[in-house]
């Protein structure tokens, strides 16, 4: 492929220019793109295509990579499946995120963390663009473990990071709601209905806000943007993916480094002030605080 045909932050996986998805949306997942990841082992393997081990500036390529590949199999793209399948596909992809980032880290001086918002339609074209993202610690990119709760331990938790609310709407899990896709109403909704709650003071401070969605079983599903772990059993849970939430690129490094275990959580289990751990591809981990919304 002709990487000088990546214009505007988009590019043809064939290198001819195509049109946008006939369906409507594409597959979607934020990346974080920060020089410091480029030194760590973790990510170095955890972003690898051929074995060489190269160093990496994108958050857990290969597991964003995989996500987008179940994605377009599930939805029978198979254009898209044969352009980021394989270590071709995802050499493919980190040539295409590095040609951006460089132009980009170009254009403001020293490079700063990028949230890349990556899509690609039903044809294997694929689109870039991107927010500016804080640096943060190695420890929350790679935690080692999850603190327990400060009562049980006797030490506080790290500063604050999130406010978060559940959603009193049942949501109806779909492809829409088990992929990460830019057809997200269900969670554009819930997040609007609660922010619009929220006072002034409240959404203009520091915190970042986080809406929690629960299917019709009353089992939690996801954050809108975040993968919640709670403490239940003297150990760390998420929501398994039965409950229809994605199976998100975080939530599965902690499955695999046995930071937490899948567990459903019920709306009624949640306790108000309870605090909870989060996790995002592109802000790494972090926790917050449940507030009930009358």
């Amino acid at each position: 492929m002709d990487l000088t045909q990546l214009t505007d932050g988009n590019v043809a996986a064939n290198g001819a220019y195509v049109t946008r998805a006939a369906p409507g949306f594409e597959i979607l997942s934020s990346i974080r793109a920060d020089t410091l990841l480029a030194s760590s082992p973790k990510n170095v393997l955890l972003s690898d295509h051929d074995g060489t081990m190269e160093p990496s500036s994108f958050y857990m390529l290969r597991y964003h990579r995989d996500r987008m590949l179940h994605a377009a199999e599930d939805l029978g793209w198979t254009d898209t499946r044969d352009t980021i399948a394989g270590p071709s596909g995802l050499g493919l992809l980190r040539q295409v995120l590095h040609s951006y980032f460089v132009s980009e880290s170009g254009r403001h001086g020293p490079p700063k963390p990028l949230k890349l918002r990556v899509t690609i339609d039903f044809t294997g074209y694929i689109s870039i663009t991107s927010t500016p993202l804080p640096p943060l610690h190695p420890s929350s990119l790679f935690p080692l473990l999850l603190s327990s709760l400060p009562a049980s331990i006797g030490q506080a938790l790290p500063p604050q990071s999130w406010r978060v609310t559940i959603y009193p709407i049942s949501v109806s899990p779909s492809l829409f709601t088990r992929h990460k896709t830019t057809e997200r109403s269900v969670y554009n909704e819930a997040r609007s209905f609660i922010l619009k709650r929220l006072p002034d003071a409240d959404r203009a401070d520091s915190l970042l806000n986080e809406v929690l969605v629960v299917n019709q079983d009353d089992e939690v599903m996801e954050g809108s943007i975040t993968t919640p772990y709670f403490w239940r059993g003297g150990r760390w849970v998420t929501p398994p993916a039965a409950a229809g939430g994605h199976t998100g690129t975080t939530r599965r490094y902690a499955l695999e480094a046995g930071l937490c275990v899948e567990e459903n959580v019920m709306r009624d289990s949640i306790e108000p002030g309870e605090p909870i751990w989060l996790s995002n591809g592109a802000r790494g981990w972090g926790w917050g605080v449940v507030e009930m919304q009358e």
